[in-house]
């Protein structure tokens, strides 16, 4: 092949047989996209590359040798076919030690700013190319010649980041961000480790397409604050720190980002309750999100807030499948989606809420609205918004997933969305609800969650061809949020210094003093293999107390879900127990019989499979082995007065039960039996319960402590 009188025939360039699709998302850790649900039918980087004219086969053979380490010859003349750079005069070659075939396209590359020679009027073209010089060719291509101007923080991903040579950092932080290059196994870039030709044409795709970066936050539940991980012994997270990642994206792909959220963003911290959600809001309005579906926590406030927050908010608050049962439409008071428009792209964003928010939301909060499958409402919107002219189809959503951590199988929600759409409706999904980490390709469709609290950040790439607007390629996965990866968005940072400021002084307001640290996880996790969720806890014991006490009632319960921090020992502060319970439930108190109680301990958490309710004023014998709703084997009051003994239901009374507005509805968490009570009355919040409680103690001089009185009895693992 000629052009131009230039032999091109012997420059073949070619591209790795992995496919993004199997790739690790760049800088996600932890998380592949691996995954058996991952399609076959999408193209390789190779046939991509070829299919946009930009390497060519050996002549007289089909090997294209993926695996052969790439020269820089061979490099810019990939470079030149990607970017189609002119032929340039030049009076003499800028170096001697070119051949022939070598020296124009060199020449072109070297007039675009986009390599340089290696000194001595050498450009050593059969030398092999390293990691960082890929990254700045590729960058420079990226970026029409010139040095980044980015935030060079995004090398702290990188464990060997001081090995990295100063004139590539820039353009290593840009092809990181850009998602080029992730780390190794080992945590390391590796900048002088040689790339293969499949490498380096897995990096044009950068080139090659215009490509979507679709950010995502989800169940960020009011912690807009930098939060510390113990763990990791680093701040992460806040809305400033997904601010400064945004504008990380931004500055390399300012007309390609796309931020959005999955739902459940205000419900959950004092910060954000005492304002009903504005501080969050505000935030994402600063970042610039493009829209937020609406979850199940988003009714807490009650309907007519959420109907106030969507109408104040720039941020498009929606959902697809809000529907009213008196007309069997969606709500008057949001939106199915919107239509972007990013760099050319029309995008169609679809908002859907999870049909589990009829059994996970105070039922008063959404009476008459019903919340059905996505899958067909899906469909037809995708239909609809293709008609419109949109290129690409994505969905937010509060739609849960799960994956398994060795076979990266995801299940749930999600799978069910993209399993009832798929053949190009759906181009990505993004999930909420069940606050995991969750990244991959289901029925060819990329699929994230993005674990909770701002604690990770969802990532899906799509690339999209240049002439035909279609999608040839896509990844999904998660970037950490450690503060260390990013400068903070000050913008986002004095909003949230100027809520802070408002609810300092009640939040620091010192209640009392924990003896030791007051744990949302059951004390039996050494012995039942580190499993939650099974019995009480010493939270759930110390706040069912307190409900019990507070409305003078034989039985207190509360289910686990409603408990959402843990105590550490010390001070007790009311931001803290604030954190414990965020939701604002009241305390209802009602009679039930001795059957209805045996009913409501032996309810099988859908986590576990165990028991899991909390309780106080009843001990309670179970065995995690017996089949589900018959675990219990023994219930008596703690004054031993019989409930279920020996088989035997007490018939001879009834008896004073507790527990939250939540679970009263019957509706809440699966414990339908709640629902059969019909005289409850409404009590104290329970946050106010335990607060009166704690105070109470403090003033007689005592510390909160938490002792097994023999509550919780499991037999097999007595």
């Amino acid at each position: 092949m000629k052009k131009n009188g230039v032999k091109f025939g012997a420059l073949a360039v070619v591209a790795s047989l992995m496919t993004a699709l199997y790739s690790p998302q760049a800088l996600a850790t932890g998380v592949t996209t691996t995954s058996a649900q991952a399609p076959t039918t999408q193209k390789t980087d190779l046939e991509l590359a070829q299919m946009k004219g930009a390497i060519v086969g050996y002549p007289g053979t089909t090997d294209l040798k993926a695996d052969k380490y790439v020269t820089r010859a061979e490099l810019v003349a990939m470079i030149n076919k990607a970017l189609k750079l002119e032929d340039v005069t030049a009076k003499k070659s800028s170096f001697h030690d070119l051949a022939t075939w070598q020296r124009q396209i060199v020449e072109n590359a070297v007039a675009a700013g986009l390599v340089s020679g290696v000194g001595n009027g050498n450009f050593e073209p059969n030398r092999e190319v390293t990691r960082q010089e890929l990254a700045v060719i590729i960058g420079a291509s990226m970026n029409k010649g010139q040095v980044p101007n980015v935030n060079q923080k995004v090398l702290n991903y990188f464990n060997d980041k001081d090995q990295v040579a100063e004139w590539a950092r820039p353009f290593v932080a840009y092809t990181a961000i850009a998602g080029v290059f992730e780390p190794n196994a080992d945590g390391n870039f590796d900048p002088n480790a040689k790339m293969t030709r499949g490498e380096a044409a897995k990096a044009l795709k950068y080139v090659l397409f215009d490509v979507l970066d679709i950010l995502s936050t989800n169940d960020i539940h009011g912690n807009i604050e930098v939060q510390f991980d113990k763990n990791k012994n680093q701040d992460q997270g806040g809305m400033e720190t997904i601010g400064g990642i945004v504008n990380d994206f931004r500055s390399v792909n300012p007309d390609g980002t796309v931020v959005v959220d999955g739902g459940d963003a205000w419900q959950g911290t004092l910060i954000s309750n005492l304002f009903n959600g504005e501080s969050v809001i505000e935030s994402m309005e600063e970042i610039k999100y493009d829209a937020m579906a609406i979850g199940n926590h988003e009714f807490d406030f009650g309907r007519d807030v959420l109907i106030d927050n969507i109408n104040k908010s720039k941020v498009p608050i929606i959902s697809a499948n809000v529907i009213e049962d008196s007309t069997g439409k969606l709500v008057d008071w949001t939106q199915p989606y919107v239509i972007l428009d990013k760099g050319g792209v029309k995008i169609g964003v679809i908002g859907f809420s999870t049909p589990q928010t009829k059994t996970t939301t105070k039922s008063t909060n959404i009476e008459g609205l019903s919340f059905p499958d996505p899958a067909p409402i899906a469909k037809e919107l995708s239909a609809e918004l293709k008609a419109k002219g949109c290129d690409v189809v994505i969905v937010t959503s509060h739609l849960p997933g799960e994956q398994d951590k060795k076979t990266k199988e995801i299940m749930g929600e999600l799978v069910d969305l993209a399993n009832g759409t798929g053949n190009g409706m759906i181009d990505a999904i993004i999930g909420g609800h069940s606050h995991q980490r969750v990244a991959g390709i289901v029925n060819g469709i990329p699929v994230v969650e993005a674990s909770q609290w701002t604690w990770a950040l969802g990532h899906v790439q799509l690339f999209v061809d240049k002439d035909n607007k279609d999608i040839v390629s896509s990844n999904a996965g998660l970037l950490e949020t450690y503060t260390n990866l990013t400068t903070a968005d000050q913008n986002v940072k004095n909003i949230i210094k100027g809520y802070k400021d408002k609810v300092s002084a009640k939040e620091s307001e010192v209640q009392g003093v924990a003896a030791t640290e007051l744990s949302r996880k059951p004390p039996r996790m050494s012995q039942n293999g580190g499993k939650d969720r099974d019995g009480v806890t010493p939270l759930g014991m110390l706040i069912t107390d307190a409900m019990r006490q507070a409305e003078g009632s034989d039985i207190a319960f509360t289910n686990a879900g409603g408990i959402r921090a843990d105590v550490n020992a010390g001070e007790i502060t009311y931001g803290e127990m604030f954190a414990v319970l965020p939701f604002g439930n009241t305390n209802n108190t009602g009679t039930m019989t001795a059957e209805q109680i045996k009913r409501a301990i032996d309810v099988v958490d859908k986590y576990s499979g165990l028991v899991a309710m909390q309780w106080s004023g009843v001990n309670v014998e179970w065995d995690g082995t017996r089949k589900a709703g018959d675990m219990v084997t023994k219930v008596t009051l703690t004054d031993g007065t019989p409930i279920y003994v020996d088989g035997k239901y007490n018939e001879s009374r009834t008896f004073k039960v507790t527990t939250n507005d939540f679970m009263a509805t019957g509706a809440g968490d699966g414990y339908t039996v709640f629902g059969e009570v019909k005289d409850w009355k409404i009590g104290d919040v329970m946050l106010d319960s335990w607060v009166k409680m704690v105070k109470d103690l403090t003033a007689q001089g005592k510390q909160v402590t938490v002792k097994d009185d023999g509550r919780d009895i499991r037999l097999d693992l007595k």
